[in-house]
């Protein structure tokens, strides 16, 4: 959610058939979900595809982006003292 309001820039977006919708997150009722999540009782590593630390984050966009090995979701890590 932004802070402010946000203008999209109309003049240049005008006849290229875009189409926009919006909507925010109710973020209510997640505590029993990340409860179990906490517990191990849910496997939630089937939804990750890669790991990156944060000093790698240049290479994490770089492999979502081309969808590298079929890389749909990316977590990142703290930077990594090497």
């Amino acid at each position: 959610m932004y802070e402010n309001d946000q203008t999209p820039p109309l003049p240049s977006m005008y006849g290229k058939n875009l189409t926009f919708k919006t909507g925010g997150v109710d973020a209510t009722g997640f505590e029993e979900p990340l409860s179990l999540i906490e517990q191990r009782l849910i496997d939630t590593s089937c939804l990750i595809s890669k790991r990156y630390a944060l000093n790698d984050i240049l290479e994490a966009y770089r492999a979502f982006e081309a969808r590298e090995d079929g890389c749909l979701k990316v977590v990142i890590t703290p930077w990594e003292e090497r």
